[in-house]
């Protein structure tokens, strides 16, 4: 979440007040990442109020402009926490996620060399 949105709605802390009333993001409507998240925090189901942002740069513009918070990949906002343009709500508690790599058996020989660099690069970034 960007600062101000965090001071404004997280004052007293991540609650099921607060997680209940502040604006979430999500992406589509089979994005359950935040509701999983808050949950998870919560120990009880909750219901969110989401605005839906199907796009992941508007996704994390949407969040800089203090619309509301979300989940994102580490790796693709950790220069904005790191210069405090967006804040972790809770930085010890994150939501790891399994990540699968699919290709058709039909495709797999002509899939193979770019099947081989999707796992590299996921090797160098992503927690086994």
């Amino acid at each position: 979440a960007a600062p101000g949105f965090h001071r404004r709605w997280f004052a007293q802390g991540v609650s099921v007040t607060a997680l209940a009333d502040a604006p979430a993001l999500t992406f589509n409507a089979k994005d359950r990442l935040q509701t999983d998240w808050a949950q998870q925090i919560a120990g009880q189901r909750l219901t969110l109020s989401p605005h839906v942002i199907g796009s992941s740069q508007a996704f994390v513009d949407a969040a800089l402009a203090g619309l509301g918070w979300g989940m994102n990949p580490e790796p693709l906002v950790r220069a904005l926490l790191a210069a405090g343009r967006l804040v972790a709500l809770r930085p010890d508690s994150p939501l790891d996620v399994s990540l699968y790599w699919q290709a058709s058996r039909l495709a797999g020989t002509a899939l193979s060399p770019l099947t081989r660099a999707v796992r590299a690069a996921a090797a160098g970034m992503l927690i086994a």
